[in-house]
């Protein structure tokens, strides 16, 4: 008998042994086979395996990301929108990305007062004298803007610019030594990778998921209504985000930021797979412009097309022009506008763009991206396919008005700051209001007006106290202004309207 219990014991150990050292060697396989990525902010630049480093396994053979958590929660903030404009019973298809105000409940409409608590979302510190990148509609028509940080210190935010084209904003509080995340570069992500998404929703301090990169240049289409030129080039993940999260950081295993995540598909207001994040090479772009220029810098490339991956897009406009153009990837140009950077190259209509600067055009989300990233006087190549044959193009962008060159501060004028071209008020207008000076905004794009809820048809009465009675006024008071800003305006139902920014 006890030698039987031996030879069980004996054969227990042996098996052990063998299964120990089979699962040394698989996890030895498994890490070496695994890609490596350097790490931008590290001087040495030494290489960290994906999973295999020993820093990023659990004991359990499970993804440990507790360094990663550690490097970055601290630098995610929660941002609070106060706003008189706040209506309870209004719709906004980005409220499924909102934390819900402090007294939502579909409660009837109640009179608004000053510093209304109005939505939450998060940010980002990308630097440590307080720079915080967060989404547009987080920050959108606020009074006030407050920012508490994962310590629970809270501080007055400032907004230094917005692009609704990018549904990108930058903020700045009054601190030094703050903890923040460094910017990685957003082509070199995979899908498949790991990412974690971080947010610093309602007062519950920060939230940590984890995910994979499940697709890249995504086109939701949910920038459209708040600017003509929206650029929509996200990353997809299934990293779960909820309300709250909206202007939060998307890292990779590195600690690094490569995403503000912006949207979730959604049809109750919670994640149910996906969310999505604007990629960091193009955050980066939008909030250098904004504080080298006050303003961003957008490039053009003077075309108008369909993407050829939308099958249903192709059998219309083949079916309109008589073609027998066939689905493939790539952007087919309808149309060249005169004076543009694809006229001067000499780039037609019907050209079905295949190629820029070596990178390829899948479809509108990567054409977007690239010449989104670019500045005006930018040269770049394209490759495109006409009437069966390859040929390439080098096109110097332009700006909106088809200047080929980024201007500086001093050649913005305050107009173009605020976004908006203004005309005197009518007789008819000073009659209805009561009135007798006021300039009229005639029309109103990305810019100063449009984040604090300004619209076309109100009436700007007066600019930090100073009466508007003719357009040229807003120059004269706002010409190498720096500081708080005021406007005093009318709104079309005759309400007053106070708001203010300030000005760099």
């Amino acid at each position: 008998m006890k030698k039987i219990v031996f030879y069980i014991v004996l054969s227990s150990m042996v098996s052990s042994i063998i299964t120990i050292a089979a699962y040394k060697q698989y996890s030895k396989e498994i890490s070496t086979s695994l890609p490596s990525y350097t790490n931008s902010s590290s001087s040495n630049s030494k290489k960290t395996d994906y999973i295999g480093n020993s820093s990023l396994v659990s004991s359990a053979g499970l993804p440990d990301f507790t360094r990663v958590v550690d490097k970055t929660i601290h630098a995610v903030v929660n941002v609070k929108n106060y706003s008189k404009n706040y209506n309870n019973n209004q719709f906004d298809p980005f409220d499924l990305f909102f934390g819900y105000p402090d007294d939502f409940g579909g409660k009837e409409k109640k009179p608004q007062k000053n510093d209304v608590p109005g939505l939450h979302g998060s940010g980002v510190i990308i630097s440590p004298d307080g720079y915080v990148v967060t989404n547009n509609h987080v920050v959108k028509d606020a009074e006030k803007i407050e920012i508490t940080l994962n310590d629970q210190r809270t501080y007055r935010a400032k907004l230094i610019g917005t692009d609704p084209s990018t549904d990108i904003a930058l903020l700045k509080i009054n601190e030094n030594n703050l903890p923040f995340i460094y910017f990685s570069d957003s082509n070199k992500v995979q899908v498949g990778e790991w990412v974690l998404a971080i947010g610093n929703p309602f007062d519950l301090n920060s939230t940590v998921t984890a995910g994979i990169i499940s697709a890249k240049n995504r086109n939701l289409g949910i920038l459209k209504g708040e600017a003509p030129s929206a650029i929509e080039s996200f990353f997809q993940t299934d990293a779960a985000v909820n309300p709250g999260n909206s202007g939060g950081a998307l890292v990779n295993t590195n600690g690094e930021l490569i995403g503000i995540n912006t949207a979730i598909s959604s049809s109750s207001g919670n994640f149910i797979g996906y969310s999505f994040a604007a990629p960091s090479n193009l955050v980066a772009k939008v909030i250098k412009d904004i504080k080298k220029y006050g303003t961003v810098q957008r490039a053009y490339l003077g075309i108008k097309g369909i993407d050829l991956s939308k099958v249903e897009y192709l059998k219309y406009f083949n079916k309109e022009t008589n073609q027998n153009i066939k689905s493939q990837q790539g952007f087919l140009i309808i149309e060249v506008f005169n004076k543009s950077g694809a006229y001067d190259a000499g780039i037609k209509k019907r050209d079905i763009i295949k190629n820029i600067d070596g990178h390829p055009i899948q479809n509108v989300a990567d054409l977007s991206f690239i010449v989104g990233t670019k500045h005006p006087g930018d040269k770049i190549t394209i490759n495109i396919v006409r009437d069966g044959k390859n040929k390439t193009f080098n096109v110097i962008l332009k700006d909106i008005r088809g200047r080929m060159k980024i201007r500086t501060k001093e050649e913005i004028s305050p107009s173009e700051l605020l976004g908006a071209t203004f005309e005197s008020i009518s007789k008819d207008y000073k009659n209805d209001f009561d009135i007798d000076y006021g300039i009229i905004i005639k029309e109103i794009k990305e810019g100063r007006l449009s984040s604090i809820g300004m619209e076309e048809g109100d009436i700007i009465l007066s600019i930090n106290g100073e009466k508007m009675k003719k357009p040229s006024d807003v120059d004269r008071v706002l010409k190498k202004y720096s500081g708080d800003v005021t406007i005093k305006s009318i709104k079309q139902n005759g309400q007053v309207y106070i708001a203010g920014f300030e000005m760099d």
